[in-house]
């Protein structure tokens, strides 16, 4: 059995543009810039709404329905990097932006969204400034 691997090491990059295509050619022939002293980027990847049908036989049924890319928590520690400032610039606007995951196995992840709620962290005698958000994604989760 192979050893697990962990994230450490993965980069976030987001890019201020939408790939012409949703697809890992359209993804890739953008720009990115990295995102600084990421301390979490939440759980990537659709949920799909639950379509139930109750039969008259007497059994429910479930169907897969509409496809959600959620919202996707984000947090970092205050650098001031450009990625950052795509970020705080984008915040609670409508402007579409995207964001390319580079893990440590070299698997890649793309999507599109929007930036939302963009906050200070709490000023507390154990914590750091930085800042949380979320990513609301608007398209397809490509994966390389």
């Amino acid at each position: 059995m192979a050893a697990g691997n962990s994230y450490i090491g993965a980069v976030i990059a987001v890019s201020a543009s939408t790939p012409a295509t949703i697809d890992s050619t359209g993804f890739a022939a953008l720009t990115y810039t990295t995102v600084g002293k990421i301390v979490e980027w939440g759980a990537v990847g659709d949920t799909s709404e639950n379509i139930s049908v109750a039969l008259l036989e007497g059994r429910v049924e479930h169907l897969n329905g509409a496809k959600d890319g959620g919202e996707i928590a984000f947090t970092f520690r205050m650098d001031s990097d450009a990625g950052q400032t795509i970020l705080k610039n984008n915040n609670n606007n409508n402007t579409t932006i995207s964001f390319k995951i580079t893990d440590p196995s070299g698997k890649i992840t793309y999507a599109h969204g929007l930036v939302a709620n963009v906050q200070d962290q709490p000023r507390n005698n154990s914590n750091y400034e930085g800042m949380t958000g979320v990513f609301r994604v608007n398209s397809a989760t490509v994966r390389v």
